[in-house]
């Protein structure tokens, strides 16, 4: 299905820009990344397209003018040897079906059988949910295993309009998602646990107030205080997988339905943990959402495997992965915005933050062709809102007559035009000398309420992200909102 940007509901009042408000954060180690500001997109009208699908590049080819046609001819030129020549007819139809009718997957064979043939896959995963509890019996073809939901395949646009960084989800995207299963919750303390003593997991941290692993009566609770690398091997330990932003984005917004929130329009007090200060919900305490997941947003935020990058590519490498999802922490609703993307060098942790699992059942359809690590499948894109004089060429936004990577890059499948030398000085120091300090006193009644010995409130502007986070960390300070090109901390 190709979604009309126009049909989801209406946004609520405060959603229609940036909110003046600044949200500020209960415990100072719940780090948190830039801000965007979402507007309400302009309807447009539905659409039906013919595109030809060439491995894992896609090159829409009808009603698109001469040029930008001539453009995508060259592309497939060059990758002759990656095409597979098979039509693929986008239209308007009915919306995925609903979880009653979506309890299994559909599935398309590596190898075809012979008509009349049966095709079996067989999903050899171990029980999510349920660490240490060994490999679960083989599932029906097609079935997802126990403890997670089925994500039926479906196009949607990611993103929205703007100039990247200045607009963190920028430049706006189609891309198509294949069908995937997903942790009906958030991996529990009780899970890790069982994946510690297995020795197949290293310890969560309890250096902080709210990590649940070191308060008692919380093994139902969602595990935080692990890194990156320990949500990578906590789901490799599973046969499973961290689900990718992009995934994870698709499935917040309720697929193809594009909704506000994964369970629709409700207010978010009835459907999920925020603006908690007694730290995580225990997982399952709020309504499932459309796909049958709970606390999809807020309880935790959830790591997934993405590097954070400009769209519409993820990078190949990069200094930070991507996290997803709010928490309960938060106490403005910017934060709970199924858009937002936040990000954590891979190292990093917090109680703000946890993770679920994914599972890419063998045999399934990739549009875009397989991961080469075998875990999943590779992004790809079908249309990007290029800016004004671009059109999209299959790899990036440039001049019609421009070449398909720009001189120093090359193509690479599922990542677009990527260095073709890995850069060099990413170690050099961060540079410093921009970032400015000024005192904010409007907020200091709010540092003494929720930041015991930090009571004076000062902003940080200029520089990157991270410079601001470093100058202001020297000064003993935390942060309590940020923004783009600005941080706003409660220091002693």
């Amino acid at each position: 299905m190709v979604l009309p940007i126009g049909r989801r509901a209406k946004w609520p009042t405060t959603r229609r820009g940036c909110p003046l408000a600044r949200d500020p954060l209960i415990e100072p180690g719940d780090g948190i990344g830039g801000a965007s500001c979402f507007l309400k997109r302009p309807g447009r009208e539905r659409e039906t397209r013919t595109t030809m699908v060439y491995g894992p590049c896609t090159l829409p080819l009808a009603s698109r003018p001469a040029t930008r046609r001539a453009a995508e001819s060259a592309l497939v030129g060059l990758l002759g040897a990656c095409a597979c020549g098979r039509h693929v007819v986008e239209e308007d139809r009915p919306s995925a079906p609903s979880l009653e009718a979506a309890s299994t997957l559909s599935v398309a064979p590596t190898n075809p059988s012979p008509p009349g043939a049966a095709a079996s896959v067989s999903a050899a995963a171990k029980t999510p949910g349920v660490a240490g509890a060994g490999t679960a019996p083989a599932t029906a073809p097609g079935t997802c295993p126990s403890g997670t939901r089925p994500i039926p395949a479906g196009s949607i646009w990611i993103g929205t309009r703007g100039t990247f960084p200045e607009s963190e989800s920028s430049p706006r995207f189609l891309t198509e998602i294949a069908s995937f299963c997903l942790d009906r919750t958030e991996v529990t303390v009780n899970a890790y646990v069982e994946c510690v003593k297995a020795g197949a997991c290293a310890p969560a941290r309890d250096g902080r107030r709210f990590c649940n692993v070191a308060r008692a009566g919380r093994g139902d609770h969602p595990i935080n205080c692990v890194d990156w690398h320990q949500a990578v091997a906590y789901c490799a330990y599973r046969q499973a997988r961290l689900p990718s932003e992009i995934e994870w984005e698709y499935v917040a917004r309720g697929g193809t339905r594009d909704l506000a929130y994964p369970w629709g329009e409700g207010a978010l007090d009835d459907h999920t943990c925020w603006k908690h200060p007694g730290g995580s919900c225990s997982v399952g305490q709020f309504p499932e959402d459309v796909f049958g997941l709970v606390d999809v947003i807020g309880n935790v935020w959830e790591w997934t495997d993405s590097w954070y990058g400009e769209y519409p590519f993820p990078p190949v490498a990069g200094r930070a992965r991507v996290y997803r999802g709010g928490s309960w922490s938060r106490r403005f609703e910017k934060w709970m915005n199924p858009r937002l993307r936040n990000r954590y060098r891979p190292d990093e942790w917090g109680s703000h933050l946890g993770f679920r699992c994914a599972v890419t059942l063998p045999g399934v359809a990739c549009p875009f062709g397989p991961a080469k690590d075998g875990s999943g499948c590779l992004r790809g894109v079908r249309d990007v809102d290029c800016p004004a004089g671009k059109v999209w060429n299959g790899a990036r936004c440039a001049k019609p007559t421009d070449p398909i990577c720009p001189s120093g890059r090359r193509l690479e499948p599922g990542h677009g035009c990527v260095l073709e030398a890995a850069p060099v000085g990413s170690g050099a120091p961060v540079d410093l000398s921009g970032v400015t300090r000024s005192r904010a006193l409007e907020f200091d009644a709010d540092c003494v309420a929720h930041y015991p010995g930090r009571p004076h409130a000062y902003r940080y502007d200029g520089g990157t992200h991270h410079a601001r986070n470093v100058v202001s960390r020297q000064a003993g300070c935390a942060n309590r909102d940020v923004g783009v090109g600005w941080n706003s901390t409660c220091c002693p």
